[in-house]
């Protein structure tokens, strides 16, 4: 990349040359995702009260999460085949059809189907809003237009919980997936204005049908390493199941030439977009914590109330769009060694937590709290770019979709494995506060070794490819 290209790019900029509704659009895209995630927080319990299936309430998080994670999976490959606007419209319209059924629906069965639809409507804009920063962007753009998806993210952490919470507390639950549906309306409306029309001219020629044996494994992978926290006995087999699982997966799609769901040995540490894959899976592992079992021990040990439990979790959000902010005019120079001590900063978060959270104090928790969004923010822009580009043109869409799903995917892999160990140091809903305090140490210390993985990969990362580094 040309080193001037950074020279004089500005805020405004990025609204300037007929931008504006394209980045209204897509910072849209990110917001339903991103709210809709929180909102079904503060309506699901209202929801339970009409219409049953309290017992499968933890399925409505589980199957929007699969599918979130499958769709972005195949975002790259439907990019290529269908181009932008095409697949942009089609996540649009079924993320309305979820918010839909889901407020129309007379029991949880036809609820858990709408999720399930929302979650791929939601997961297909998610990452094709980073498929369209690397097509659609000159790459100087891409830290601010990061950090601005990141500020947006971080007022969905608090506004989806509040809306959700109005429209439930007026019993109006369904009206909030109305709402939801028609913001996705206009999103949809936003994106046949915006979005250029059919592929791009560079953009490579893909053959073959629906990857429905890959998408299968990645499933039967997802469902078990989600089950295996729920059930101690059975948990090794789940998690070996699930590494097979993902083993064949991945030998499959590298076997699957122009139809392939990923770039050419995406975890390889050799390449700058493999260790930035890794670094993002491993991170995302490592920071499950606080929003899986971060609220317990504040309502718990600290005595909070849940929506201000939700709001000290949301500050880890807050500060990961103010990190992106503030680092968006980072020099190349900066580039580097944001990107290589932004792990490490989570990692401080990480043993900070351990040490202060068994305190039951609030104080004393705050900084490590912000230290794992801040950690995130400073290098995350810079990240995305670094891996876009390192990519062979023709697997740039491939590349784009997978950092987001790497990153859902870790997440989900970190909520299991805290499952486990709470699990098995005897984590119960009516444990006391002498259980719940050695939990409350290892649910954060335990991924310590896995915030190293990511900051080794990190540092490979932001290695310099003309130093001969990465050999």
């Amino acid at each position: 990349m040309d080193k001037t290209e950074e020279v004089g790019i500005g805020w405004l900029d990025l609204f300037r040359g007929g931008r504006a509704p394209l980045v209204i659009a897509l910072t849209l895209g990110i917001w339903l995702h991103a709210a809709d995630s929180l909102l079904v927080v503060t309506t699901l319990p209202s929801a339970v009260i009409e219409i049953g299936g309290d017992t499968y309430v933890a399925w409505s998080y589980t199957l929007y999460m699969l599918a979130s994670i499958l769709i972005g999976a195949t975002t790259g490959l439907i990019a290529l085949k269908l181009g932008l606007r095409i697949a942009f419209v089609t996540a649009g319209v079924f993320f309305a059809i979820g918010c839909v059924i889901s407020a129309v629906a007379p029991d949880m069965a036809v609820m858990l189907i709408g999720r399930f639809i929302q979650g791929m409507g939601g997961g297909g804009q998610l990452a094709l809003v980073y498929v369209a920063l690397d097509r659609l962007f000159p790459n100087a753009m891409m830290p601010k237009l990061v950090a601005l998806t990141s500020a947006v993210w971080s007022m969905s952490a608090f506004c989806g919980p509040l809306v959700g919470g109005l429209f439930a507390s007026f019993g109006l639950w369904r009206g909030a997936y109305c709402a939801f549906a028609l913001q996705a309306v206009l999103f949809v409306i936003l994106v046949l204005v915006a979005v250029p029309h059919g592929r791009c001219n560079d953009e490579p020629d893909v053959s073959g049908g629906l990857p429905l044996l890959r998408l299968a494994l990645l499933s039967g992978g997802i469902l078990l390493i989600s089950a295996a926290g729920s059930d101690p006995v059975l948990a090794p087999l789940m998690v070996l199941g699930s590494i097979a699982c993902f083993g064949f997966f991945l030998r499959c799609d590298a076997r699957s030439d122009d139809n392939r769901m990923l770039p050419p040995h995406p975890f390889s540490r050799t390449t700058l977009y493999g260790a930035g894959l890794l670094m993002a899976f491993f991170l995302a592992t490592a920071t499950s914590s606080l929003f899986t079992y971060g609220p317990f021990f504040l309502e718990r040990l600290f005595g909070v109330s849940p929506l201000e439990s939700g709001y000290i979790i949301a500050m880890e959000s807050v500060a990961w769009g103010v990190a992106a902010i503030a680092i968006a005019n980072a020099t190349l120079a900066a580039e580097r060694w944001l990107i290589r001590t932004g792990p490490l900063v989570v990692l401080i978060g990480l043993v900070g937590l351990a040490v202060t959270m068994p305190q039951g104090q609030i104080w004393p928790i705050m900084p490590f709290v912000l230290m794992l969004g801040a950690g995130f923010g400073q290098m995350w822009g810079l990240v995305i770019r670094r891996v876009t580009e390192s990519a062979a043109p023709d697997d740039r869409e491939r590349t784009s979709a997978a950092f987001p799903t790497v990153q859902q995917f870790g997440y989900a892999v970190g909520a299991a494995l805290c499952s486990l160990i709470a699990n098995a140091l005897g984590f119960a809903e009516d444990a006391p506060a002498e259980t719940l305090r050695p939990i409350s140490v290892w649910i954060f210390a335990a991924f310590v070794p896995v915030a190293l993985i990511a900051f080794w990969a990190a540092w490979r990362l932001g290695a310099d490819p003309e130093d001969g580094e990465m050999s």
